[in-house]
Order: C-alpha cells, then sequence, then structure tokens
C-alpha cells in the first residue's frame, strides 16, 4: 500500500501525484503487519450488556471552568475520551493544554516531546498556572510513556505532539505515517481499557489538513481545531468531531499577554468600531450554530485600465462577481467601469450566503460615497433573479441583533411576520426587502 504523506490519501500503486490533495511525490511505501492466524478455540468470549446497563457505566463528565470550552466538548470532558487538537504552530494549542491546569481540579500529566520540564515549568509560570495538579513529563518514546502512565494513575493526560513521539517497535522516524497510526493505537488502546482521557495535540499541513494519515481523525473521538491569525489575539475552537455531543459549536477565546479568556458575549469583537462610515455594512453570520455580528467592507473607484478589478479577502472571490453582476443588471449601480474591493474585518473567512446583502450594502454605500448607520443590519441572500431569498437560522439572527443597540434589520420579504420574534420591549423595525433593484433604491 502506497500512502500520502500529506492527506494520509491510499493508493494500490505508485504514482506521481496524489489523486486527493493533488501533491506530487509525496505517495510512500507502507506495509502493515499481517494478523497472525489464531486457531478460533484460543478466543475469548466477552461480556454482552443492555444499553441501559451499559448507560449506568458511563463516568460523568470533567466539567472546566470555561464555558466556552464545556460548550464545544458538549458539557465537559468525557473520562475516557480520545480528543484530538490541532492546527499551525504557535496559535496556543499547548497554551490551551496547559491551562487546563487552572480550569479543573483533577490530576493531570503534561507529556512533551518537544520541550524540557524547564521550558514547561517556565510556560507555566508565565501562564501563572498554579501546577499543583500537573505532573510534567519531557519524553517522546511512546513505550516509556505508557510504562511512566501506568505506575502514576491519572484521569487526563496531555501529549504534546504525536508528531515527534517514536515508537520502537515500528520502523520509520518520528511523524511518518506509521509511526502516528501505531502510536494512536496505542494511545486509544491505554486509554479505553485504563478510563483515561488524552489530549493529543497534532499539526496541519499547509492545505489545512491533519498531518500524517487522515484516518487519524476516524480513531479519536472528538477533533478540535484551534483556529485564529497569529497578528490577531481573536481564537476559535471549532468542533469538527465529537462522539459524546454536537460537533456545531464553536468557542471563541481572547489571547491576552498571559493566558487565554472566554469570549461568552461577543458583541463589537468583530467590529471596527460603531461610527457610521463610506463602504461599511454589518450582518449576523452564522458560524455554525452561533451568531456574529460581523463587518463587511468595500472600496469602488474608476478603473484606470480597460479591465476593471475584483479582489475580495474573507469571501469567495466568485461570491463577488456574482452580487456585482445583479446589481449592474438589475439596479442602476453600474460597475463596469469600476474597481471593486471586498473585505470582512478581522480575519474571519465567510462562505455562507446571508452576507449576500450586507457586501451589496457595502458596495452600493462606497459607490454612491452615502454612509451606512451602525445601528442597522443586512441579513439575505441574492439570487440570480435579483430576488433576496431566505437564509438558515434567521430567527436566531434577529434574536441576537435584539439583544444589543441595532434600530433596523433589512430581511426577506418572506420573513414580514418575524416581529414576533423580538421582545416586547425592542424597538427593533425589520425592513422586508423583495428584489436587489427595490434595495438599492433605498441608498440614493
Amino acid at each position: 500500500m502506497f500512502i500520502c504523506t500529506d492527506c494520509g490519501n491510499e493508493s494500490l500503486k505508485w504514482k506521481g501525484q496524489c489523486e486527493f490533495c493533488k501533491e506530487w511525490n509525496t505517495l510512500k511505501e507502507f506495509k502493515e503487519s499481517k494478523a497472525s492466524n489464531k486457531s478460533w478455540k484460543t478466543w475469548e468470549s466477552r461480556e454482552l450488556l443492555s444499553i441501559t446497563a451499559a448507560w449506568e457505566n458511563i463516568d460523568e463528565r470533567i466539567v472546566t471552568k470555561s464555558p466556552e470550552l464545556n460548550a464545544v466538548l458538549g458539557g465537559g470532558i468525557v473520562q475516557g475520551s480520545i480528543i484530538l487538537l490541532s492546527w499551525e504552530p504557535g496559535i496556543g494549542k499547548s497554551t490551551l493544554s496547559l491551562q487546563l491546569g487552572n480550569w479543573i481540579e483533577e490530576d493531570i500529566i503534561y507529556i512533551s516531546g518537544e520541550e524540557t520540564q524547564g521550558q514547561i515549568s517556565s510556560r507555566a509560570e508565565r501562564l501563572e498556572i498554579e501546577g499543583k495538579n500537573i505532573k510534567i513529563l519531557a519524553e517522546s518514546n511512546i513505550e516509556n510513556v505508557l510504562s511512566t502512565l501506568k505506575k502514576n494513575e491519572t484521569k487526563l493526560v496531555i501529549l504534546d505532539s504525536i508528531s515527534v513521539m517514536y515508537s520502537n517497535e515500528i520502523s520509520g522516524t518520528a511523524g511518518s505515517i506509521s509511526q502516528v497510526r501505531a502510536i494512536t493505537e496505542m494511545v486509544v488502546e491505554y486509554g479505553k481499557t485504563t478510563n483515561t482521557t488524552f489530549i493529543i495535540i497534532g499539526h496541519v499541513t499547509k492545505d489545512g489538513s491533519l498531518a500524517g494519515p487522515k484516518t487519524l481523525e476516524h480513531m479519536v473521538d472528538t477533533v478540535l481545531f484551534f483556529e485564529g491569525d497569529k497578528f490577531d489575539n481573536l481564537r476559535i475552537l471549532r468542533c469538527l468531531k465529537n462522539r459524546f455531543g454536537s460537533s456545531s459549536e464553536i468557542g471563541l477565546y481572547k489571547m491576552e499577554e498571559k493566558w487565554l479568556i472566554d469570549i461568552e458575549n461577543p458583541g463589537l469583537e468583530f467590529i471596527s468600531d460603531g461610527t457610521d462610515s463610506i463602504g461599511s455594512a454589518l450582518s449576523v453570520t452564522m458560524e455554525w450554530t452561533r451568531p456574529l455580528v460581523i463587518e463587511t467592507e468595500a472600496l469602488t473607484m474608476y478603473t484606470k485600465f480597460g479591465y476593471p478589478k475584483r479582489s475580495a479577502r474573507g469571501i469567495v472571490g466568485s461570491k463577488l462577481d456574482l452580487i456585482i453582476a445583479v446589481l449592474g443588471k438589475y439596479s442602476n449601480v453600474k460597475l463596469e467601469s469600476h474597481d471593486v474591493y471586498c473585505n470582512i474585518s478581522r480575519w474571519l473567512s465567510i462562505g455562507e450566503p446571508g452576507l449576500d446583502l450586507a457586501i451589496a450594502a457595502s458596495i452600493i454605500s462606497s459607490k454612491n460615497s452615502k454612509a451606512l448607520s451602525k445601528k442597522s443590519l443586512y441579513i439575505g441572500e441574492i439570487s440570480l433573479t435579483w430576488k433576496i431569498k431566505n437564509v438558515m437560522f434567521l430567527e436566531r439572527r434577529i434574536k441576537e441583533a435584539a439583544k444589543m443597540w441595532f434600530d433596523v434589520i433589512y430581511v426577506p420579504e418572506i420573513w414580514k411576520s418575524l416581529t414576533s420574534l423580538l421582545p416586547k420591549n425592542s424597538t427593533i423595525k425589520l425592513i422586508p426587502v423583495t428584489n436587489i433593484s427595490e434595495f438599492s433604491k433605498l441608498f440614493t
């Protein structure tokens, strides 16, 4: 079997290019040891349990002092679960893991194959972690690690990181396909048999895939991505898989000078300021099941060349082309001779269609040099037939806006009856919009 070192895709024969990730010269031969053919007489029978009896044996979750982490994990850390925490280096994965020492009271064993015990202790002192419940082990050999864990029982083990661990029984260097897969299997087996929770820290490749085999995601119980930008202090803990809860939750954090703090009420976190400005419009987007108020920015200027330029950051370029085309055909906003630049504030990347109306509003504002109120929201999808279509979770978006200072929300016409969702004392006005032509006339 040949396995891609970038994405973990398997192939029966060697090829110059991986068919899955399209990378060149990444297929490496991998040989798995065949299981010995034992007689059925040596097989052991196991006890069967009913669902109700098995449910009674489930241990309670470890509830942390971080509401955001509890929400992402479905109520807390399930004992005996295997959690994979991954993203780019320097985002704060080790900081988040080490900060668990302040968030839970249970004993923790922190295993580091990248840092010495003194370096970990220095980082814990910087994070003001008391460390009374944390024991440190600087080791990269998995056999030595598991042997140490058997002599020191604990409920939570942090493995930092899986890419530097190696086994004496497996061929290949640390971080190779065979090593990562075998070590993960050992960890999963040990965690399930001893009811020990493991938090495995992993890295990602340049295309955002988990380093090592892609099958690593299927071997663990929970997959968490800790996303962020190195030049921004905002962090998003995103759950991609969770066997013990919903996989549609996110946690918001702010990276301070010393530690991470929860952002339970984002509010103005994704907005530059509250002053009215040209080319700036607000909307409510859904980061899975969580509504967030974000800001879209647009700049239009007369082009000096024959072909106008279109540039988008934070949204797909084809979405910007679509909105410009609909505006040009069905409204009085003509952009054939204008460059258009569009941006989502901070480092967010939004792909859902509920942002279309806000993007169109920011473009019209820039083209007509008319400032938009920061007390207005624009929610809706723009179709190719010029109509404003409904979006998912519109009720949640409006309820989120009702908690803040907004006065007006532009929504699709189909939702004229949404006023009943607003609190009795709310002063928010819902303005239904039928099509893009009617919408563009509001700003002329």
